[in-house]
């Protein structure tokens, strides 16, 4: 059974974060996420396997920013392959045969043109170098995730058709602004929902949003409008700046308790994106009876 026959059966657990849990562990600003696959993969698989003891249905690999656009400016794109290989490796060896390993595909960062100086023929090559190091790794599905472009997004949706039979979900960011809710170039839940499926996404819908009421609100626009199932992994509320940091309010308990409206949006799969962690994950697994 692949994701798209699961996700239609649902509910479907993702994971939670990986930035901020490696943050938890000593990531350091400006520092690549990803290198850790190859410095500190014992910390990478660890975490993969506390989302999976939680109940997660599916684990996303620590690859969100493995591009040759993103790598080169840290000095990393000829460890393209190797980040990639690594970070698969440790998420399937986590995983097993029994759960799914999603490949992360982020934005590229950049701006494309004639917002920004990128022409849309470079983006639309990262995006393929990124997929066929996935693909040829063997990862169960693709996860185009955290955009906020509707063009970068098409061209990754694009890109990954061209070099992979994959499935594809695609999700993408939202904040609500004095129009509703919006990505930050933007689109609307409903424009994201019609482009997304439309480039070739087969599931849709959203992450990195500011929490479950955020998810919800934004579900109820986007679900009605999608003609694939959808999938919502809201942050665990917005960051806030504390004595000791940058925290997310949400605790497990509040975010369980906005499960059950979130679900009834009609949203097939649930996780959690930045300050979420295994026990935010465990409550909505218990919550679901996958534990």
């Amino acid at each position: 059974m692949d994701i798209i026959e699961l996700i239609q059966l649902g509910p479907v657990l993702g994971d939670g974060a990986m930035g901020t849990m490696l943050q938890i562990k000593g990531l350091k600003m400006g520092d690549c996420p990803e290198a850790w696959n190859l410095d500190h993969p014992e910390i990478v698989e660890g975490i993969h396997r506390a989302y999976l003891d939680a109940g997660c249905d599916f684990v996303t690999a620590n690859t969100f920013g493995a591009n040759p656009i993103k790598l080169a400016r840290l000095g990393l794109e000829s460890k393209l392959g190797d980040v990639v290989e690594r970070g698969v490796e440790l998420a399937r060896r986590a995983a097993g045969q029994t759960r799914m390993v999603a490949g992360s595909v982020g934005p590229t960062g950049v701006l494309l043109e004639p917002y920004g100086d990128t022409p849309a023929d470079e983006v639309k090559a990262a995006f393929r170098a990124a997929v066929k190091a996935l693909d040829e790794v063997g990862v169960d599905f693709l996860l185009v995730e955290t955009m906020t472009d509707i063009n970068e997004a098409r061209l990754a949706i694009e890109a990954a058709r061209e070099v992979s039979k994959r499935p594809l979900a695609a999700t993408m960011a939202f904040a609500k602004g004095a129009k509703g809710y919006r990505t930050v170039m933007g689109t609307s839940p409903e424009e994201a929902a019609l482009g997304l499926v439309d480039a070739g996404a087969q599931i849709v819908g959203i992450n990195c949003v500011g929490g479950m009421a955020e998810a919800t609100d934004i579900m109820k626009a986007m679900v009605p409008a999608s003609t694939v199932p959808t999938l919502a992994q809201p942050n665990a509320g917005l960051p806030e700046v504390g004595p000791v940091g940058v925290v997310y309010p949400e605790t497990p308990e509040s975010m369980g308790e906005g499960l059950e409206a979130l679900l009834g949006t009609g949203v097939r799969g649930v996780g959690g994106c930045c300050g979420t962690t295994p026990a935010h994950i465990g409550k909505m697994a218990a919550l679901l009876g996958k534990v």
